[in-house]
């Protein structure tokens, strides 16, 4: 038949086309011998990517406690005073730039 010297495969957005031949009964096969698939190598070992999502799921979280004591303690004595501009001005930047401020 006309134009069946090639088959194309499409995997994942890639186009592939692979020349095939004939076998003795009379079926195509790919003129590309099978190979068996190989795991990627990977650059760390799961054993080693697991310790450190452990390690870092037993770090304390970076908050500086004191300072929120601090706060806490100044807005309950009613020293605390809000500056309603510079939260604005910080808002309006924080939203200009998507966040990337």
């Amino acid at each position: 038949m006309a134009g069946d010297d090639k088959l194309v495969l499409q995997v994942g957005g890639v186009t592939r086309a692979t020349p095939v031949r004939r076998t003795a009964s009379g079926s195509i096969a790919s003129a590309n011998p099978r190979t068996t698939a190989q795991p990627a190598p990977t650059a760390v070992p799961v054993a080693r990517l697991i310790s450190l999502a452990n390690e870092m799921a037993a770090q304390e979280p970076p908050v500086d406690y004191a300072r929120i004591a601090s706060l806490r303690a100044a807005i309950a004595s009613g020293e605390y005073s809000v500056d309603p501009v510079a939260i604005a001005k910080s808002m309006a930047l924080f939203h200009s730039t998507g966040g990337n401020s």
